[in-house]
C-alpha cells in the first residue's frame, strides 16, 4: 500500500533551468570561463552541482578554479534562486490531491538543503510536504541508496510503501536502488526514452495523470 510520495524538485515540482544557468554562467564568467545555453545546462544537471559544474568547465581545467566556479555558484543561487523558476502546471493540483488521500509527501534533491527549503516555501507555501532534504553535510546524495534513509525514517515508512517521482534516469535507478516505487516525471529535463530506459514503472502523460496512477495502487517494480 502506497503510504508516501517523495518528489526530486528540480525538473520534477519546478523548472528551475533559467535560474541554475544564471547562477552558473554568472560564476563561469566570473572566472574567465565559457558560459553556456539553457538548452546545455539542462543537460549538465541531474547529479548535483559539482558534476554539472564539471561539465561545464572546458576539458582540462583544474580543480582549483572548478572550486571556486562551484563556490561561486553556491553563493549566487543562493541569493536568485527564486527570480526566473516556476512551478509546472498541475504541480499543485497533483501535490494535493495526494494530500487529501492521505499520502505523506515529502521532496529528496540533490540541491543544497538550505536553498531547497527556500525554494519549496517560496512556492508551496502551505505544504503539503512534510520533510524536505537536501545536501548537508557529507549527507550522501542520490543515486546513492543511503540518500533515501533519512526522509523513510521522517516519514515513517518503508520503501515498499514509498514512490519516488523524478524526471531523469538518475532518479529512476535510485528509486530502483531503495526499492521505492520509480515514478517518472517526463514533463522535466529528460526525455521519455531515457526515463524508460532507467527503469520508470509509471510513465504519466502528466501530473494529472500521475495522480491517476499513483492512486490506482497495485503496481509492481
Amino acid at each position: 500500500m502506497l503510504k508516501a510520495v517523495i518528489f526530486d524538485l528540480d525538473g520534477t515540482l519546478l523548472y528551475t533551468i533559467k535560474d541554475i544557468t544564471a547562477a552558473l554562467n554568472r560564476a563561469l564568467a566570473a572566472c574567465g570561463l565559457p558560459t553556456h545555453s539553457v538548452e546545455a545546462v539542462q543537460g549538465f544537471v541531474g547529479n548535483g552541482i559539482r558534476d554539472a559544474v564539471r561539465r561545464a568547465v572546458p576539458e582540462g581545467t583544474g580543480e582549483e578554479v572548478q572550486e571556486k566556479v562551484l563556490d561561486l555558484y553556491k553563493e549566487d543561487y543562493r541569493e536568485h534562486c527564486a527570480e526566473s523558476t516556476v512551478c509546472y502546471p498541475g504541480v499543485r493540483e497533483l501535490a494535493a490531491g495526494l494530500d487529501r488521500a492521505g499520502i505523506a509527501q515529502a521532496v529528496l534533491s540533490n540541491k543544497t538543503e538550505a536553498t531547497a527549503r527556500k525554494v519549496v516555501a517560496s512556492f508551496f507555501p502551505d505544504g503539503p510536504f512534510a520533510h524536505v532534504f537536501g545536501r548537508v553535510g557529507d549527507r550522501p546524495l542520490k543515486p546513492d541508496p543511503a540518500a533515501a534513509v533519512p526522509v523513510l525514517e521522517a516519514l515513517g515508512c518503508s520503501p515498499s510503501e514509498a514512490a519516488y517521482v523524478g524526471d531523469s534516469g538518475t532518479d529512476m535507478v535510485f528509486a530502483r536502488a531503495v526499492g521505492m516505487l520509480p515514478a517518472a516525471a517526463p514533463w522535466g529535463y529528460r526525455s521519455r526514452e531515457e526515463l524508460a530506459a532507467s527503469g520508470a514503472v509509471l510513465m504519466p502523460d502528466g501530473p494529472e495523470d500521475l495522480l491517476k496512477l499513483l492512486l490506482e495502487g497495485n503496481h509492481t517494480w
